[in-house]
Order: structure tokens, then C-alpha cells, then sequence
């Protein structure tokens, strides 16, 4: 392969500002691909004007966008303010690949047709479950998973319902808004909220006709592209940074939980403090534990916009004798802490779809108490390598939490079922694979 391939992620935030799941997942990809001799950059936007920098040795370009959304581009109906000067970036840069990385308010389908205009292969990998459900949660009319399949009555009738509205309701209220859709001149009395599902059709679309290649990082995701027509995609294994495989960095778990005696079992919680992670549930479910022999760890970080939950949270943590709360560790941080810890709590209500938390967690045997959300249940066999608890249900999640407390046997049982993950530099390398043969 000759070192003048330019390759660049583009997403909406990074490191080290951001700090979530997808942000880990391009620097794991930035740094395989700069050994293997790629020219390698990531573009994102910045409400800022921030300017152009490095983080480690990857370089980061920034294109502005405007603080406050508009409620019609968040739902499709004109194009996300500041894509010219995302295009501008992408013509200065002049990368040989573009590959997105989830699409957004900032960055979308309306980009990625405008780089494919441009002549540029693309490239796609959703990471978020709000690409196919414009409510987030994958959940149908708030019961069970969903299939994915993007269908505006049967969208429309479950978002009115996730509003308040009986079945009736909602379905009277989606074939109305549907009629009155097709008024154009009707569309202003229509809220922009309503035109939700025509952009999850038309991002679809964009994606099918525009991405060169389509990336499924989870079988569910590749169910849910399939069912909606997208043929394109190929399904590749989830993988994680190559630090959690560093063996001198591995503390094996010990069988102190096989003789039923034992001071305290260690649960943690490690994701950002966002509602859809659901943590205002695991709150909910401490409060009624046993909690003398159990003792929280929380891993996190501020999100974007939600400093009240944030806040709420912190103060009631440090509240507590028996839970130790953490701030924007580093990778390799997190790689260290993970050798004291016996069970991880996964209470995510939305936008999952292959947490790496989980497969983080595999690496050193720690099973896992998880939402049955679709992206985590597609990585938990219940009662065999870990144990699900219904999405939302607070009395369910505290029932599994002290089951694990009064049956501390069952740690070290979950643990011997648990398979080794992989190692994100294999994942690169079929990335790898697929770019060259659409570059060639």
C-alpha cells in the first residue's frame, strides 16, 4: 500500500474534550492505521471556534457550526448549518477516504452525499441506536425491542404513544399527521418533530446510495440494516484498544466469591453521566441493597448539555461511604482500575449498540448486570455469562444487584463462560481490507 493514502474519521466530538464509546473507538483506528503507514487525520465540529490541534500525534481539524440548533435540521428538513465549511475542510485536507462515524445534528447524511459528490469514497459505521428509532430507545411502544424496521405509521403511533397517548390515539394521531404530510402546503402547522421518521428514511437512503462501504459492528445492526433494504452492509466484530490486552496490566480474578465469605463485592458503573446510561436507576436500586457488603465504583464523565444530571448524581455518590466516584480517567487508567472490580452494572435505557465496556470488562473475566436493551442483550447470555434485567425496571435491577450480593458464587460461575474479545487492531485490519478494496 503506498503512504500517500489519506485517510480521515470525521464524527461530531473527540478526545479531549469527548470522551464516550465512538471517540475510542476512531483513536483505536487513528493509531492502527498511522503503523500501517496511512496519512491520517480526524475532522469534527466545534459551537466554539476551536481551533485546529493534535491529540496524540493524531491531528484534529474543526469547522464551525452554530450553538443553538434549528429545530429543521435536526429533523431533516434543511441541511445541517455549517456544512460549507465542513466542506471546505474536506477539500483542503484532500483525504483519499472519508469514514463517519455515526451521524448526528452536526454531521450526516446530507455530508456524506456531499463528499461522495466530491468524488471521495466513503465510508460508514452507526454507533448510536438513534440512527434507526427517532426516539433513541429501540424500543416498540416502550415493551419490547424493536426490529428497526423504519415504517412511518407504525414510527409515528410509537412516538405518540412514548408521549402519553393510548394505542387508539396514536394511531389516529399517525395516519392524521401522515395525510397532512402529504399537503405540502399544510407542512408549516406540521411541528418539525413529526418529519422524524422521513429523515431516518431519507438517511437510509443517503447511506445506501452514497457509503461506499457500511460497517455493522453488532448482528442486531446488521439485522436492522438488512430489513431495511441496505445490502451494502458487512458485519465485523466489535473490538477494543489493545491496552486491556497487555498482560502485565492483567490482575487475574482470584475465587475469593467460591467460599461464600468475602468483605465486600466491588460493582461498577463506567460510562458518561447521561440519562439514556440509565444511572438514575442503579441511584434507585442502591438505595434498597444490602449495601454491607457491597461497594460502587463509578467511571465518568460530564456530558454534553446534561450537567443538572451530572451534578444530581455527584452529590448523592459523595453521600455515600460505600461508593467511590472517578473523573475523566484516562485509557490507560481505566485499564488498571478494572483489576478491582467484580461485577459491572450496564443500566443503559438508549442508544447502545455495541458497548466496549462490556467486551473491556471481558478481558478480565468481570461479568456483567445489564439492561435487556437490544445492543446489550445481543452480548449477555443471561444467567450464564452475566444476568439482564427488564430495560427501566429500577426493582428488577436491584433484585440481580443482591442476588450477586447473597449468591457471590455466581461471579466466578459467570466468569469461566466469559469469551475472550477482540483486540481492536484485528478489526482494523478488516477495516483495512475493505478500504483498499474500494480505493483500488
Amino acid at each position: 500500500m503506498s503512504v500517500s493514502r489519506k485517510l480521515l474519521f470525521t464524527l461530531e466530538s473527540f478526545f479531549p474534550s469527548h470522551r464516550a464509546g465512538t471517540e475510542v473507538y476512531v483513536l483505536n483506528l487513528c493509531h492502527y492505521f498511522k503503523t500501517k503507514g496511512w496519512k491520517v487525520g480526524v475532522l469534527i465540529a466545534t459551537t466554539e471556534s476551536k481551533e485546529d490541534y493534535e491529540y496524540e500525534n493524531i491531528p484534529v481539524y474543526t469547522f464551525p457550526i452554530p450553538l443553538k440548533p434549528d429545530p429543521k435540521e435536526l429533523n431533516g428538513l434543511i441541511p445541517p448549518r455549517g456544512i460549507e465549511g465542513f466542506l471546505k475542510r474536506v477539500k483542503e485536507i484532500q483525504p483519499d477516504l472519508v469514514h463517519f462515524h455515526s451521524f448526528g445534528r452536526a454531521i450526516n447524511g446530507y455530508h456524506l452525499r456531499a463528499v461522495k459528490e466530491l468524488g471521495i469514497k466513503t465510508a460508514f459505521t452507526p454507533h448510536l441506536g438513534s440512527f434507526f428509532c427517532i426516539k433513541g430507545d429501540v424500543r416498540l411502544y416502550g415493551k419490547e425491542n424493536c426490529d428497526c424496521r423504519v415504517d412511518v405509521k407504525r414510527c409515528l403511533s410509537c412516538l405518540f404513544q412514548s408521549r402519553g397517548n393510548n394505542k387508539t390515539i396514536s394511531n389516529l394521531l399517525s395516519i392524521s399527521f401522515q395525510q397532512l404530510h402529504k399537503l405540502t402546503t399544510q407542512h408549516k402547522k406540521i411541528a418539525p418533530a413529526v418529519f422524524q421518521v422521513d429523515h431516518r428514511k431519507a438517511e437510509l437512503d443517503r447511506v445506501k446510495k452514497y457509503a461506499d462501504i457500511v460497517f455493522s459492528i453488532a448482528p442486531w445492526i446488521q439485522e436492522a440494516f438488512e430489513i431495511n433494504g441496505i445490502t451494502k452492509a458487512k458485519l465485523i466484530p466489535q473490538g477494543i484498544s489493545p491496552v486491556f490486552f497487555n498482560s502485565s496490566t492483567i490482575q487475574q480474578l482470584n475465587s475469593r466469591w467460591l467460599s461464600g465469605s468475602t468483605d465486600k463485592i466491588h460493582f461498577a458503573f463506567i460510562g458518561r453521566m447521561h440519562p439514556s446510561k440509565g444511572f438514575h436507576l442503579l441511584k434507585e436500586a442502591w438505595e434498597q441493597i444490602d449495601k454491607s457488603k457491597a461497594h460502587l465504583h463509578v467511571l465518568t464523565n460530564p456530558s454534553g448539555g446534561e450537567t443538572e444530571y451530572f451534578d444530581e448524581h455527584k452529590k448523592w455518590a459523595s453521600e455515600k461511604a460505600n461508593i467511590t466516584w472517578n473523573e475523566a480517567l484516562s485509557q490507560q487508567e481505566v485499564v488498571y482500575y478494572l483489576n478491582q472490580v467484580d461485577v459491572l452494572i450496564l443500566p443503559s435505557v438508549s442508544n447502545e449498540v455495541a458497548p466496549l465496556v462490556i467486551l473491556e470488562a471481558a478481558t478480565r473475566k468481570i461479568p456483567v448486570i445489564g439492561s435487556d436493551y437490544i445492543a446489550i442483550k445481543s452480548m449477555i447470555n443471561d444467567g450464564i455469562d452475566g444476568l439482564l434485567f427488564k430495560n427501566g425496571d429500577t426493582e428488577q435491577l436491584c433484585s440481580r444487584i443482591q442476588k450477586l450480593i447473597n449468591q457471590p458464587e455466581l461471579i466466578n460461575q459467570f466468569s469461566n463462560n466469559i469469551k475472550t474479545p477482540h483486540s481492536m487492531d484485528a478489526v482494523a485490519i478488516i477495516i483495512e481490507q475493505e478500504y483498499l478494496y474500494i480505493l483500488k
